[in-house]
C-alpha cells in the first residue's frame, strides 16, 4: 500500500510540476514566465542548507557547459525548498530560468550512488526543451485543468492540446528529442548516462513522465486500445536511449585518441559523431583535432626549428607551435595537408562560434588557426573578441601578445603577454613569449629574467630545453632520465600496447563491450567488472583507462585524488592539454599517460 501510495503522489506531482508550466506560456504578460516570479514567491533551498543543492547547482553549469547557451538567454536553476505536492517538480521557462522542486532531489538521490547522473539527465532534459522554445507540457496540463473545470471559456486551447493528444506520435516525438538531447548532454557533460537507463526498483523516471503526458489525463479524449501504455512507451523510451548511448561513444573515443595524440583517429570519431549531433562541443573539438593534424604536417613542412617559435594556447593544447608562416609552393605534400586541415579547422571553428556566439574557447582556437594562416590582423580581432566574452583569460591574452607582435606591434604584445602573466602566475606560455621577444629584440637581460622564470615552472618539458639552448644552460642532473630508467606505466598490471589475450585472466570476460566501425578494421571497446576499459584494434590494446575510484597509483606516485600541484612535480609540464565540460585532461607524451583532473585533483587516468 506504501509502494502505491508513493508512486501516485510522485505522479500526481509531476502532473502539477508541467502544469505551472502550460501556465507559463498561457499568455506572455503572465508573471509565471518569469524567474522573479518564483523567487519572490516561493523559498530557494540554498546550497548551505542542503549540500544536494550545492551538487545541484554545480550539475547544471556542467551540463549547461557541454549544451552551450541560447542568444539572449542566461540560464539560471533556481531550487523550491518546499515539496508540497502543488510546487512544479521540474520546468523550463521562456526567460531562461530552470525550476526544480526538493522533490526532485528526494527521488534522483534514492539510489545515492546514481543521484547526480539521475539529476544531470533532468536538468539536462528540461534545457533541451528550453533551446527548442519547446513548452508542449505547459499546454497539455493546462487543458487537463481546462477538461475538468465545468464552463471553461478556453475551448480553443483544449481543442488544440486534445487533437495533439490524440496523436500519439506527437507526444512522443517532442519528448523523446528532449530526452536524447537531455542524454546526449549529459554525455557530454561526463556523466554515467547509463544509470539512466538502468533499471531501478525504486525509481522508473520514463514511466512517470509517460504516465503523466497520458491522452487519457484530458477529460474528452478516447482510449485507444493500439496506443502505448505508459510503461510501453517508457520501455520504448529506454530502448532508444540505449541506442544514442552507442552514438556518444564516438563522442567518448574522440576525447580519448586526442589526448593519446591519435588526431586522425579523433577526426573520425568526432566526424561521425557530428552526424548524429552537430553541437558546439563537437565542431569544436573537430576542429581542434584537425588543428592538431595541421600542426604535424607544418613541422614536417617547415623542420622542427622552424615550428618552434612562439608558444601559442590553443583550448586544448598550450603546446602548439606556431611561426611566421608564409605559403608558397606547389599543392603537394605536407604543406597541401597543412593547408587543407588547417582551412577545415577555420571551418569548424567559426561553425561552433555560430551555434554558440558565447563560446569563447573557439574564438581563442579561431585566433590561433589564423595566426597560423598568417592573418595576424584578423587574428588579433578574433582574439578580442573571446576577451569581450571572457575578460579574464589568460590563454587569450597570451595569444593577443602573439597576434600582436607579428602585427609588428611589439608594445601591445608585451602588455597583453604581462596581463596573461598577471592573471596566472602559474601559466607558463606568457614568459616563454617574453623571452622570445626579448632575444628577437637583442635584449639579452630581459631575455635571461623571463627564461630562467620560465624554466621554474617547466624544468622537464621539450620548450625548456628551447629555452636552455638560447641562455647556453645545462639540463639539471636531476632531470636526465637514463635509457631504460622510467618505470612502464600499468594498470591494473596491464599495458597499452600489449595485445588482447594479456588481459589478466582474474579481470574475467568484459561486462560490455562492442565495435566501432571507424576505420577498415574497426575499433573494439571493452569494460570489465573493475571497472577498467580497453579500447583495441585488430588484438593490439591501443588505451587502457582506469576508472574513476581506482586505487592504485602511477610509475611516479599519483593516484586518484592526487593535486594538480603534486602532478606537475612528478611529471612536469604536460605535452598536451584537453579542457572539456568532464574537466582537464593532462596527457604525457613520452610517458604515454594522460590524466583526467577536475577541480584540481585527478579523477582517472589513461595509459596510450
Amino acid at each position: 500500500m506504501g509502494s502505491r501510495t508513493k508512486t501516485y503522489g510522485i505522479v500526481g506531482f509531476l502532473a502539477a510540476a508541467l502544469f505551472f508550466r502550460a501556465i507559463a506560456v498561457q499568455a506572455a504578460e503572465n508573471p509565471k514566465d518569469r524567474l522573479d516570479y518564483w523567487q519572490k514567491n516561493f523559498g530557494e533551498l540554498k546550497q548551505s542548507e542542503d549540500p544536494r543543492a550545492a551538487r545541484a547547482h554545480a550539475i547544471f553549469n556542467r551540463v549547461l557547459d557541454a549544451a552551450g547557451k541560447r542568444p539572449g538567454v542566461l540560464p539560471q536553476l533556481f531550487i523550491v525548498k518546499s515539496d508540497a505536492a502543488y510546487i512544479p517538480l521540474a520546468f523550463a521557462i521562456p526567460d531562461g530560468g530552470v525550476i526544480i522542486s526538493k522533490k526532485v532531489l528526494d527521488i534522483c538521490y534514492t539510489d545515492p550512488t546514481r543521484g547526480d547522473d539521475r539529476l544531470a539527465f533532468i536538468l539536462a532534459h528540461e534545457i533541451a526543451h528550453q533551446f527548442k522554445d519547446d513548452f508542449w507540457h505547459m499546454k497539455f496540463f493546462q487543458a487537463i485543468d481546462i477538461s475538468r473545470e465545468k464552463g471553461s471559456s478556453e475551448t480553443a486551447v483544449l481543442n488544440e492540446v486534445k487533437a495533439i493528444a490524440e496523436s500519439t506520435e506527437k507526444v512522443l516525438a517532442k519528448e523523446l528529442q528532449a530526452d536524447e538531447y537531455g542524454i546526449v548532454y549529459a554525455s557530454l557533460a561526463g556523466y554515467d548516462t547509463d544509470a539512466i537507463v538502468k533499471e531501478d526498483k525504486n525509481v522508473n523516471f520514463f514511466q512517470y513522465f509517460y504516465q503523466s503526458l497520458d491522452p487519457e489525463n484530458i477529460k474528452g479524449v478516447k482510449k485507444d486500445p493500439t496506443h502505448p501504455t505508459p510503461p510501453q512507451r517508457a520501455e520504448a523510451v529506454k530502448a532508444r536511449l540505449r541506442q544514442v548511448l552507442e552514438k556518444v561513444e564516438l563522442f567518448r573515443l574522440g576525447l580519448l585518441f586526442y589526448q593519446a595524440g591519435e588526431y586522425g583517429k579523433a577526426v573520425k570519431a568526432f566526424a561521425e559523431f557530428l552526424r548524429y549531433y552537430p553541437g558546439r562541443e563537437v565542431y569544436h573539438n573537430l576542429a581542434a583535432s584537425r588543428h592538431q593534424l595541421a600542426l604535424k604536417y607544418y613541422r614536417e613542412w617547415k623542420g622542427e626549428e622552424s615550428a618552434r617559435a612562439f608558444k601559442l594556447s590553443i583550448a586544448v593544447d598550450p603546446e602548439t607551435r606556431a611561426g611566421s608562416i608564409t605559403l608558397r609552393g606547389e599543392e603537394e605534400g605536407p604543406e597541401a595537408r597543412f593547408t587543407k586541415q588547417l582551412s577545415k579547422a577555420v571551418e569548424n571553428y567559426e561553425k561552433a562560434v555560430s551555434l554558440d556566439p558565447s563560446y569563447a574557447l573557439s574564438y581563442n582556437n579561431l585566433g590561433c588557426a589564423l595566426i597560423l594562416q598568417g592573418e595576424y590582423y584578423k587574428a588579433v580581432a578574433v582574439l578580442k573578441d573571446a576577451l569581450k566574452r571572457k575578460a579574464d583569460y589568460p590563454e587569450a591574452l597570451n595569444n593577443l601578445g602573439v597576434a600582436f607582435w607579428y602585427a609588428e606591434n611589439p608594445a601591445k604584445a608585451k602588455e597583453n603577454l604581462l596581463k596573461a602573466r598577471e592573471l596566472s602566475p602559474a601559466y607558463d606560455a606568457p614568459l616563454y613569449n617574453l623571452a622570445k621577444i626579448a632575444v628577437e629584440e637583442k635584449n639579452a637581460g630581459e631575455g635571461t629574467k623571463y627564461g630562467e622564470a620560465y624554466l621554474k615552472l617547466d624544468p622537464a618539458g621539450s620548450w625548456a630545453d628551447v629555452v636552455r639552448s638560447a641562455l647556453t644552460l645545462e639540463k639539471p642532473k636531476e632531470l636526465v632520465v637514463a635509457a631504460g630508467g622510467k618505470k612502464p606505466e600499468m594498470i591494473m598490471g596491464l599495458q597499452a600496447g600489449g595485445y588482447e589475450d594479456e588481459v589478466p585472466r582474474d579481470w574475467g570476460k568484459p561486462v560490455t563491450s562492442g565495435d566501432v566501425p571507424l576505420e577498415e578494421e574497426p575499433l573494439r571497446t571493452a569494460k570489465y567488472a573493475n571497472g577498467v576499459m580497453t579500447v583495441s584494434q585488430d588484438d593490439e590494446i591501443l588505451l587502457v583507462v582506469a576508472p574513476e575510484g581506482y586505487k592504485g597509483r602511477s610509475s611516479r606516485g599519483i593516484g586518484i585524488g592526487s593535486s594538480q600541484q603534486d602532478l606537475l612535480k612528478a611529471y612536469g609540464a604536460p605535452s598536451r592539454t584537453l579542457d572539456t565540460a568532464q574537466g582537464t585532461s593532462w596527457a604525457y607524451q613520452d610517458e604515454k599517460v594522460a590524466f583526467q583532473i577536475r577541480d584540481g585533483k585527478v579523477i582517472s587516468w589513461m595509459l596510450f
